[in-house]
């Protein structure tokens, strides 16, 4: 199993997703020459959809990554420094309401992946819709209370009371 990672002039890396994430970020990290540096790296696919790993540093990077894929090096802005930046490049695309903005890494992505288009996948509203529905999807949790149900005849507690 392996993904190749494009960056800079149209470099790519061949790596082995089978690892945490933590250490396939390290790894790119290191050769893509960013080790000696501060910045944050995600990945996104070829349409440009970023993976948030940073997220899920302790888990299999096989969970959120495609073997065989393409993925594209992106470098994370926190939100004070992406408005900053979003002023001065116009490569910068960001989410409404997301915290953070992200920045392909690779050279003239336009010519290599003519739809390509940063943005992040916002689970925020899926998940506080599920909240606000029902305490409980499955039909066991919309019994009523222990109060309210009435008890048969031969239960233990009709027992002691004789």
């Amino acid at each position: 199993m392996f993904i190749t990672v494009k960056f800079g002039e149209n470099e790519s890396l061949l790596c082995n997703p089978s690892c945490a994430v933590i250490n396939l970020l390290n790894s790119i990290r290191r050769r893509a020459g960013y080790a000696n540096t501060n910045v944050c790296l995600d990945l996104s696919d070829e349409t440009g959809l970023v993976k948030e790993l940073d997220a899920h540093r302790h888990d299999y990077a096989t969970k959120y990554l495609v073997s065989h894929g393409t993925y594209i090096l992106v470098k994370k802005l926190a939100a004070v420094a992406a408005s900053v930046a979003a002023s001065t490049t116009d490569e910068l695309e960001s989410e409404r309401g997301s915290q953070a903005t992200y920045v392909p890494l690779l050279a003239n992505y336009s010519d290599h992946f003519p739809n390509y288009r940063v943005h992040v996948h916002n689970i925020e509203k899926r998940l506080k819709l599920r909240s606000q529905a029902s305490k409980s999807p499955s039909p066991a949790g919309f019994r009523g209370t222990k109060s309210s149900r009435a008890k048969p005849p031969n239960s233990r507690a009709s027992i002691r009371r004789k």
